[in-house]
């Protein structure tokens, strides 16, 4: 192959990887280790009783977030409000509701007894997150005492620095994991080694029935 060609193969190739690598890509800020089974719950959130969970953020990018719920008396739930606050600038960067409209994805099993899952929670990314201290809060707006949800929780990881529900002060974490809009270099690294192995791999086969 002409070295003229070679040149844009492998341009070729590291631009496919840094499209490739470049998107949406989340992190846990709760233990992943911890079997499903032993997840426990915050109890119904009503009466004022709200979820607050304080967490450090791992990367640049942040834009979202997921976190696990379970409905508990009825198969529809109420109204809740949601925000992230930024604490280093004391403003809120991100809100919105969550409902029934909200569970209505293929990441909740609205099937199942239980009528458990995740709900995805987004708003505008934010520049220079990495390391910044956030809090998430969920409160009821509209709930009667048969629509009520509760949160899943389990172990923290170095991520999680502290989790609130109502007036009690807990050393858990929500099942939350942040979205992040951005460049991922490992993957690049893995993709580029991948296809260098591929490369190499084509090449001995080859050579070696030529």
């Amino acid at each position: 192959m002409k070295m003229w060609k070679k040149i844009i193969l492998v341009l070729a190739v590291i631009l496919l990887g840094g499209v490739y690598s470049y998107g949406e890509w989340s992190r846990a800020i709760y233990n992943t280790d911890i079997s499903t089974g032993l997840y426990e719950n915050t109890g119904a959130l009503e009466n004022g009783i709200a979820f607050e969970q304080q967490f450090t953020c791992y990367d640049e990018g942040f834009c979202g977030l997921s976190v696990k719920l379970s409905k508990l008396d009825h198969p529809v739930i109420g109204e809740y409000n949601w925000e992230i606050q930024d604490v280093e600038a004391g403003k809120v960067v991100g809100n919105g509701t969550i409902d029934e409209s909200t569970t209505e994805n293929k990441l909740f099993e609205s099937s199942s007894a239980l009528k458990r899952g995740n709900i995805i929670l987004n708003f505008p990314r934010q520049e220079g997150s990495a390391g910044k201290e956030y809090i998430f809060v969920i409160k009821e707006s509209d709930v009667r005492a048969d629509e009520t949800m509760a949160v899943y929780l389990t172990e923290m990881n170095e991520n999680s620095s502290s989790l609130k529900v109502g007036n009690q002060h807990m050393d858990k974490a929500g099942v939350i994991k942040l979205y992040y809009h951005r460049f991922n270099v490992e993957t690049f690294i893995v993709f580029l080694g991948i296809m260098v192995y591929l490369a190499i791999f084509i090449k001995f086969i080859y050579k070696l029935f030529r």
